[in-house]
């Protein structure tokens, strides 16, 4: 999935601490793998392949890399330097990425990259933006992003967790061809989407790579790999323990508590680890929990069944319908919609694809477009309140006075809580 945190200049420089200082210790083994530009933007102003220390500096500070020129003017109160998209492979890719072969962890790592190249493409198109006139009302679109991607094998309690951070510059330029801070905003509310659309390309990379892959069900947009047990699973999500312990006892309220637990269980993160001696110390545990060498094996000789295509009928139908996309609220947006289709692809799909069929749903008969054009609503909805105010205006004829009964107090069943 998708998490998303700001830097600050307290933690400005932690991602480029991280990684190896030389290419040399990471393909020796040692530590994690060296920053990369990436992002719209990085390429037109041309910069590609490895950041130096310096790069990144440039980017968190709102300069141009490649001649240290300031890009925008950051005031007193511009404490956001850049954002942090951190996106996270399913705990089942992580553990196979940590336990398995060279080649098969590889086609995972590929496919992991893929994915998240897919998805920051996706929030480059649809949540890069700026804000223009008072009080920042006015929306413009970037141009896209200036960013650095990161790609970590392990979480802070030494647990495998394949994931990549993108550390976007909290700058972009305007279709008037000015620099300005980003739409932190925007970038939120495409959070979610954008992390459902990573795991169907993820899910639709994996099984290209690797014909015995198959995918359980999907689960809030994610899916598990068949044949990782869940006890292995379990055993390796400490940090998510930790984290849910910590909102058990402190309560929660939202994305802040999820963050301020994030913070507070934070262990600090050993620099420098031996991957071939990690990767043991790994194999040593899954096998404890059910995913050995024999395990393994049997896993690798797996026939899966064919991946069906989502049944777009059915599915548009029900989305449509009183337990779709209105069941709780009278409008939707496309974000939600995109969901509900990356989620529909059990065997996954590219984001490409999911977008197309998103399309296709929201221009079709069943769905009505409101005046403000990022929401929509169903007929189904509309055809339903209709009858509610028809209902309501028609005479009723007066009842002798003896025998009126009392109005009730109940909501009518006929529009269903919407």
């Amino acid at each position: 999935m998708l998490s998303i945190g700001k830097i600050n200049a307290a933690n400005r420089n932690y991602h480029q601490l991280q990684v190896a200082d030389g290419r040399e210790d990471y393909y020796a083994g040692h530590g994690e793998a060296p920053g990369r530009w990436a992002g719209r933007v990085a390429a037109e102003l041309g910069l590609s392949g490895e950041l130096t220390r310096e790069g990144h500096a440039a980017l968190v500070d709102g300069r141009d890399p490649a001649t240290d020129e300031a890009l925008l003017e950051r005031g007193p109160n511009s404490t956001v330097l850049a954002y942090d998209l951190t996106f996270s492979a399913p705990k089942s890719v992580s553990v196979l990425f940590a336990v398995a072969d060279d080649e098969v962890s590889g086609a995972l790592v590929d496919a992991h990259e893929a994915a998240t190249a897919a998805a920051l493409d996706h929030l480059e198109r649809c949540a890069c933006q700026v804000r223009r006139g008072h009080g920042g009302h006015e929306r413009q679109d970037a141009d896209g992003f200036l960013g650095a991607v990161y790609r970590h094998r392990m979480s802070r309690a030494r647990d495998p967790q394949l994931h990549t951070h993108v550390v976007v510059a909290n700058a972009a330029r305007g279709s008037d061809g000015r620099w300005s801070a980003l739409d932190g905003q925007r970038l939120y509310h495409h959070a979610k989407a954008a992390g459902y659309l990573y795991e169907a390309q993820l899910r639709a990379e994996v099984r290209e790579r690797l014909p015995w892959a198959e995918w359980g069900p999907v689960h809030k947009g994610i899916a598990e790999l068949e044949g990782v047990p869940e006890p292995v699973r379990n055993h390796f999500s400490q940090r998510r323990q930790a984290i849910e312990e910590w909102l058990e006892q402190n309560g929660r309220d939202g994305r802040q508590s999820a963050e301020k637990a994030a913070l507070a269980t934070r262990e600090a993160k050993e620099e420098y680890v031996d991957t071939p001696s990690w990767r043991a110390e790994v194999r040593a545990r899954a096998a404890e929990h059910g995913l050995g060498r024999v395990e393994l094996a049997e896993l690798g000789q797996a026939i899966p069944e064919p991946p069906t295509e989502a049944d777009a009928p059915a599915l548009s139908a029900r989305l449509s319908g009183p337990q779709g996309l209105t069941e709780r609220r009278n409008a939707f947006s496309e974000r939600d919609a995109l969901c509900e289709w990356a989620a529909a692809h059990a065997q996954g799909a590219s984001v490409v694809d999911v977008e197309r069929a998103t399309a296709r749903y929201l221009a079709g008969g069943e769905v009505h477009r409101l005046e403000d054009g990022d929401l929509h609503t169903t007929e189904d909805l509309l055809a339903c309140e209709s009858q509610v105010i028809d209902g309501a205006a028609r005479p009723r004829a007066r009842a002798p006075a003896a025998s009126t009964p009392r109005p009730s107090r109940r909501r009518s069943t006929a529009t269903g809580g919407r």
